[in-house]
């Protein structure tokens, strides 16, 4: 059982440790590796307590570690699956990890046991967004993920096949369908059925009209949310650019028209205009739909989700496994 964890508490980010080795000649042994990998989690986990302090006016929040993935090693500029046997002088190691407050942790747990079930892993959502399709481009491959749920926009970052890290903020289809139901004045089971239906460009025009004019407004706002949740990546020095979008939210057509019609990326790192297309089941890694039904941008997170299951029962890389063992040791 792999359960998905997402929220304004939750942080997640790639952290690299840039070590030099005493003895470049030898070769990385398992004891060395395992020597680093514990330095770089526990330098994670002492910045995120530091935000979540500052955030939340709490010196002291309990957190957990509930998920962990290599994203880079490099050995004297050189990338590597598995160091054990190289030499080299310096090591670069960088690890996607995203810690959650222990209240949200022991909830998870507490739902696995009353289900029967064994809990293998916990996941950040964006992160496996971020994953879902693989190494289409090998390790060249980046972009920007953008899910845009019920209730909040999650944003990830992918450069040359790493997760750079993830952000999210709280505006979504929720939004937009109460501002449907104030300025129509119906309830908000009829404002989302006709959201829905002027998604799918099946209401008249005049109704069009009217439901487009009360969109507008909220996606101009949503829009600002995404420049300013990006622009908090503030360590990279150009973005890719490259958009995909996904998520029930992703349905208005205002979302996409907006990402391509205003000028919100001059502002950022980006070194040309970004592209901006759906991610459509199809192209989501291992998942293979014999029914035919998974047609949908709002398939994309559960499929995301499935497929880095089947990426963890089935990782048997070194690094991979002192990795859990060192978050298993942290969850303690």
């Amino acid at each position: 059982m792999i359960k998905v964890i997402a929220g304004e508490l939750v942080k997640e980010a790639t952290t690299t440790l840039y070590y030099t080795r005493r003895e470049p000649q030898s070769k990385i042994d398992l004891a060395e590796l395992k020597n680093i990998v514990h330095k770089i989690q526990w330098k994670a986990f002492d910045k995120v307590r530091s935000e979540l302090a500052y955030e939340t006016g709490y010196n002291e929040i309990d957190v957990k570690l509930v998920n962990a993935a290599i994203v880079d090693v490099q050995i004297d500029g050189y990338r590597v699956s598995n160091p054990i046997g190289f030499q080299g002088k310096d090591v670069d190691v960088s690890i996607f990890n995203a810690f959650a407050p222990i209240v949200h942790f022991g909830a998870l747990q507490t739902i696995a046991a009353e289900l029967n079930k064994e809990l293998l892993a916990i996941t950040a959502e964006p992160y496996a967004l971020a994953r879902c399709l693989g190494n289409e481009d090998g390790s060249n491959y980046s972009a920007i993920f953008i899910d845009i749920g019920g209730g909040t926009t999650d944003v990830a970052i992918v450069r040359k096949g790493g997760v750079e890290g993830t952000r999210m903020f709280t505006l979504g289809g929720r939004t937009f369908t109460k501002r449907l139901a104030q300025s129509l004045n119906v309830s908000f089971a009829e404002a989302e059925n006709i959201k829905l239906a002027y998604s799918s460009d099946k209401l008249e025009k005049q109704s069009h009209k009217i439901i487009r004019e009360a969109m507008k407004s909220d996606c101009e706002v949503w829009l600002s949310g995404v420049a300013l949740t990006i622009a908090e990546f503030e360590e990279l020095d150009v973005l890719p650019s490259r958009i995909l979008i996904c998520g029930g939210g992703s349905h208005l057509p205002e979302i996409k028209e907006v990402l391509e019609t205003r000028e919100w990326y001059k502002k950022l790192p980006f070194t040309t205009k970004p592209q901006i297309n759906f991610i459509n089941p199809n192209m989501v890694s291992n998942i293979i739909d014999e029914t035919k039904r998974l047609k949908d941008p709002q398939d994309i997170t559960p499929m995301a989700i499935a497929n880095l299951g089947l990426e963890y029962v089935s990782e048997e890389q070194v690094l991979s496994k002192i990795l859990k063992k060192v978050v298993r040791l942290m969850q303690i």
